[in-house]
């Protein structure tokens, strides 16, 4: 993300284009309604699609229902970030909006959200202490909140329990360490004539978590006291860059790891994957035999894979680690800067992160537990909904009792995120030596923060 594009939109972007983004003319009858009695409409931009969006609306509908004086028009717009931009840049956006915190962030500084202190001091269930500690820093920028945290998320260790059982390992004994894993990886990790026929384990299938890998190894790639990069000298940061590099083969070494493959054969294979969220995802189909997942495979695996015998347990970190987990961001909802009716969305972002006055949860916790994500608050992570389901505890647990390695906070997060994945594949196709693609990313981003830094200091004059 650009820290210019604000301006350059805001300079070129032609009028008939910003006239577009628009939301169209009232068709629902409800909406009609709303209109008609004097009700003040607001415009809903959502991240989401498909069934979480329509989870989204189920209670917008309910909030619409429940009141007479504001209405919510929901429209999902997925990750078009640019949309938004043009939006905010044009003076023609959203009332309010959902998305990810590193956007948040590289636009925040910029003056492109409102700052929500002031509003949500009127709130006892949105105080900072009542929030995971780190989806709270995800929101906020030199101390103060420009959104309010919904989803959060942790990652754990999926594996196919047929697959171990092919393979004579107990199909309810996960790998524990890095070195069982690895053993593991190699026992399921199947070739037959034509290349791989199942694959083991791979650090970055089917995300690139190189981030992650880093952050459980023990290693630091970002300072939050100043701001900057600090990976080049992190030992464990270079350790956990040369693991990932052990899974291809070194044409250098006389004997090679047991797991470790030809990286050209690993692109071959993965060329032949099926869609992520389908029935054809390589883990649901057997091609893959363990994975690094979220906790929103406990709704997606019943819905596109029903027969899959399946477990789920924290990752396997390095010998002498401190126990982490990986929970990298959240998605939240902000006010745009220009927002048209800033007053009616806060009165809907208030209730919708307010128990209910029957003494049920609130709408957002009822959010999360529709699309199966983890809420932001531990109060309501602890809910029956998610520690019920002997699955999701495991995910909620990780997050709940271990320190949480999570993206930089900074408006370079994105970039340092490309940078470290781009590093990631110049080492494992042993193009750099860990090391330096260590140095390399520090040194990139830094720079990259360094620009930001002054671009900022110059608006501000």
């Amino acid at each position: 993300m650009r820290s210019y594009l604000i301006g350059l939109l805001a300079i070129a972007a032609p009028l008939g284009f910003l006239a577009l983004l628009k939301p169209p003319a009232s068709e629902s009858p409800e909406e009609r309604r709303a209109v008609a009695s004097g009700r003040t409409v607001i415009t809903y931009w959502d991240r989401h699609s498909g069934h979480e969006h329509e989870a989204r609306c189920v209670l917008i509908d309910e909030f619409n229902r429940l009141q007479d004086d504001v209405f919510v028009r929901a429209l999902p717009i997925g990750y078009n970030i640019e949309k938004l931009l043009t939006a905010i840049a044009g003076g023609s956006p959203p009332d309010l909006c959902s998305l990810e915190s590193t956007v948040l962030i590289s636009l925040a500084p910029q003056g492109c959200f409102r700052c929500l202190d002031d509003f949500m001091a009127q709130s006892p269930h949105l105080k900072k202490e009542r929030f995971f500690p780190h989806t709270w820093e995800a929101i906020s920028y030199k101390g103060r909140a420009y959104g309010i945290p919904t989803t959060t998320d942790a990652f754990c260790l999926l594996w196919n329990k047929d697959a171990f059982r092919r393979a004579g390992l107990d199909p309810e004994r996960p790998p524990r360490t890095l070195a069982e894993l690895e053993d593991f990886a190699a026992r399921l990790t199947v070739r037959g004539n034509k290349g791989i026929e199942q694959l083991g384990f791979l650090p970055w299938l089917p995300w690139d978590l190189t981030h992650m890998w880093g952050g459980l190894f023990g290693g630091r790639w970002f300072d939050n006291i100043t701001g900057l990069a600090v990976c080049g000298n992190n030992q464990r940061i270079v350790e956990s860059f040369a693991w990932q590099r052990s899974f291809t083969l070194d044409p250098n070494a006389k004997t090679q790891k047991a797991f470790a493959m030809d990286p050209t054969k690993i692109a071959a294979f993965r060329s032949g994957f099926g869609a992520y969220m389908s029935a054809s995802n390589p883990f649901y189909t057997g091609k893959v035999a363990m994975i690094a997942e979220g906790e929103w495979q406990v709704t997606f695996i019943p819905k596109y894979a029903p027969e899959l015998d399946w477990g789920v347990a924290a990752l396997p970190q390095p010998q002498g680690a401190e126990p982490r987990c990986y929970s990298p961001s959240c998605v939240l909802d902000a006010i745009p800067a220009g927002s048209p009716h800033p007053d009616a969305a806060w009165a809907f972002l208030q209730w919708f992160y307010t128990p209910r006055s029957d003494g049920r949860p609130s709408p957002a916790t009822d959010y999360c537990a529709m699309i199966s994500n983890i809420p932001c608050r531990p109060e309501d992570a602890k809910d029956h909904r998610f520690m019920g389901n002997p699955k999701f505890r495991v995910f909620v647990e990780e997050l709940l009792t271990k320190p949480v390695v999570t993206y930089p906070v900074t408006p370079a997060a994105q970039f340092m995120l490309d940078q470290i994945e781009r590093q990631r594949e110049y080492v494992v196709f042993r193009e750099t030596a860990p090391g330096e693609a260590a140095e390399r990313l520090e040194n990139d981003t830094n720079r990259e923060i360094m620009r930001i830094r002054s671009l900022l200091d110059r608006t501000r004059q």
